[in-house]
């Protein structure tokens, strides 16, 4: 079994409480570097590209380069999600580490905080980095996310001023109300720099009302996560480890995603049945349908 990915959350620790994104019920860990390397040799036999993410920024560590260094001696091809607000220019650096692939900005994390900055000032950083980037002609992609869009317009107006922000450091005319009503995956605004375009979306909880028991879901199929805890889970939304396949502490990830009940779900999946109660609650799923 080949994977897309394997987000592996490296910390659970942010410097921000996003409106949309909760906070774990786990205690807040930073994975251990020998966990760690086990974990990057055991994901090279299943996959090519990893994420430092499940919750947690990756920027919020301190030797964030050990964990590269890990990454890049595995041959692994990382992907760096974070809000962005911990960057600065004496980083800049080290996000050029040759095992990262890709850096996605999570700019809709400045309008669910109470930031202390201007937008400009948040962004002006980010930018900067991109430039960086393009002068040095590093390999890197960079996703601007915004992942806020809605048939409410609820972000029009913060989306606005991203925009025109970038417009005018990039030389661009960007049109919002375009945006809305083609709503793009994606915008090219520089060389392997990109706006991502998304909708918001409700993390899955046992807590939800039920959704049904009928669906599909690409966990499993395309990708699983590891918790900082070292728990194996199928989805990268599992933000607690409610569907505990496995502690990759105790036992391999092969045998880990080939065990029963990881079977059962995949199964589950492909005959377009829900076993467990978690995805039952989830409506995210419900774009794959």
């Amino acid at each position: 079994m080949k994977l897309k990915k394997i987000y592996i959350e490296i910390s659970n620790i942010c410097s921000l409480k996003c409106s949309f994104c909760p906070e774990p019920i786990r205690k807040y860990e930073i994975m251990p570097l020998e966990l760690f390397k086990k974990v990057n040799i055991e994901a090279k036999e299943l996959t090519d590209d990893i994420t430092y993410h499940i919750l947690g920024d990756p920027l919020s560590i301190s030797n964030l380069k050990e964990y590269l260094d890990i990454s890049y001696t595995s041959n692994l091809k990382v992907h760096i999600t974070t809000a962005g607000n911990l960057l600065n220019q004496k980083i800049f650096e080290l996000l050029c580490h040759e095992a990262i692939k890709q850096i996605n900005f999570s700019i809709n994390s400045f309008n669910a905080n109470s930031f202390n900055i201007p937008l400009h000032n948040y962004l002006t950083v980010i930018f900067e980095f991109c430039e960086y980037i393009l002068k040095n002609d590093k390999n890197i992609f960079i996703n601007l996310r915004i992942w806020n869009l809605d048939d409410e317009f609820s972000s029009f107006e913060f989306n606005n001023h991203v925009f025109k922000n970038v417009s005018e450091f990039f030389n661009l005319d960007i049109d919002s109300e375009l945006i809305y009503k083609t709503k793009p995956k994606n915008l090219r605004v520089a060389k392997k720099i990109f706006l991502h375009f998304d909708n918001y979306f409700s993390w899955p909880s046992l807590n939800n009302k039920f959704v049904s028991k009928n669906g599909t879901c690409h966990g499993l199929k395309s990708h699983c996560g590891i918790l900082s805890n070292g728990i194996v889970v199928p989805c990268c939304l599992d933000k607690d480890g409610i569907i505990k396949l496995g502690d990759i502490k105790f036992d391999s990830l092969k045998n880990i995603l080939n065990n029963q009940k990881s079977k059962t779900i995949l199964n589950g999946f492909k005959n377009n049945t829900l076993t467990e109660e978690l995805c039952q609650k989830c409506s995210y799923r419900e774009r794959f349908n």
